[in-house]
């Protein structure tokens, strides 16, 4: 048991109700568990993304103008490492996947863990 300096129970946290009580450990656990996950997350590869779509043809001008983004200069600021917003970030992420046919997304720091084939490079 905790006890203040003065030898009583501390009321602060043992004055609480036992349900009270379990409730802050399974929020604890909750929040625990959270950080766990965000730490292996990865987030998707844009600037790898932009350039498979290069490959095939397409330009910053066409990605932006399909896109609901303002211009080329933007899709240029995600190819050097700026990061969209969570709508703009979507819909580059379903152009890419129906553009190149592939379902799998890229995740920074995987780029040399898999590897797929895009626009007509076996071709050559």
């Amino acid at each position: 048991m905790m006890f203040t300096d003065d030898g009583s129970v501390d009321t602060e946290i043992f004055g609480k109700s036992l349900a009270e009580r379990f409730k802050n450990l399974k929020t604890q656990k909750k929040v625990k568990e959270f950080f766990a996950k965000r730490r292996s997350y990865k987030r998707p590869d844009f600037n790898r993304m932009i350039l498979d779509l290069s490959k095939i043809g397409w330009t910053h001008q066409k990605i932006s103008f399909v896109l609901p983004v303002s211009g080329a200069s933007t899709v240029s600021e995600w190819s050097r490492g700026g990061i969209p917003n969570y709508e703009n970030g979507e819909a580059l992420i379903q152009l890419w996947q129906s553009e190149t046919g592939v379902e799998r997304v890229p995740r920074e720091g995987e780029w040399g863990t898999y590897q797929y084939k895009i626009g007509q490079l076996d071709l050559l």
